[in-house]
Parts: C-alpha cells; sequence; structure tokens
C-alpha cells in the first residue's frame, strides 16, 4: 500500500508541475502603438507617441503588472518571449474625473505557441 502511494504521488505531482503558466519563456510576442490625442499644451495633435510606458499582466486573474516597456520613436511596442496564454496590456490616460488624474486603458490578448499577436492602436488623451 505504501508503494503505491507513493507512485501516486509522484504521478500527480509529475503532471501538475508541468503545467506552464503565462510569462517569459515561450517563443510568442504581442505587439501595438500607443496613438496620443493631446488637447494642451505646445504639442496639440494627434500622433504616436514615442517613449511612453506600456505594462503587461501575466493572466487572467492577475491585477499587478508584471512587465513594462517604453514606446519606440512610431509609437511600437513589443512584448517578446511570452508563453501560450491569456495577457492584458494597458497604459494611462489622463482622467480628469479620477482624482488620481489618470485611468488605465486595457487591451487583451490570447497568445498561442510561437504566435505574433496585434492588439492594435491603444487611444490616450492628454
Amino acid at each position: 500500500m505504501y508503494k503505491f502511494s507513493i507512485l501516486i504521488l509522484v504521478l500527480s505531482l509529475s503532471l501538475f508541475s508541468c503545467k506552464k503558466i503565462e510569462g517569459k519563456g515561450g517563443r510568442s510576442s504581442i505587439t501595438g502603438k500607443v496613438f496620443m490625442k493631446d488637447k494642451s499644451g505646445n504639442n496639440q495633435g494627434e500622433y504616436f507617441i514615442p517613449n511612453y510606458r506600456v505594462y503587461i499582466i501575466y493572466g487572467e486573474d492577475n491585477d499587478i503588472y508584471d512587465d513594462d516597456m517604453r514606446t519606440n520613436y512610431d509609437g511600437s511596442f513589443k512584448f517578446e518571449n511570452l508563453r501560450e496564454g491569456t495577457y492584458k496590456i494597458f497604459t494611462y490616460t489622463t482622467d480628469y474625473t479620477d482624482p488620481s488624474g489618470l485611468k488605465a486603458v486595457f487591451k487583451s490578448a490570447e497568445v498561442g505557441k510561437k504566435e505574433d499577436v496585434d492588439v492594435g492602436i491603444i487611444e490616450i488623451e492628454k
């Protein structure tokens, strides 16, 4: 009976410990662009914004960001080396109705193995 219990324990550990969760370590990526509608200051206009912070959350149940990056000169970003799973991409826009003055703008992405997913354009305002 003892040997049978050990065998069951080893089999269950091997089955459940191999489940890979969302995060780094894969061959997939998520890309997109951040578009600014600037209605204040000297830079009024609409343009893809460079050097703007974008965040990623690994998985559906997590509410805290796991990684971040800044957009390129053309407003584009790319999170690379991701595993298969669900991700949330977000950045902040100005919101004068919120006490913080900011509001998160989210995009969701379902990523498969060796897949490049484009979340499109994330529009923000200032």
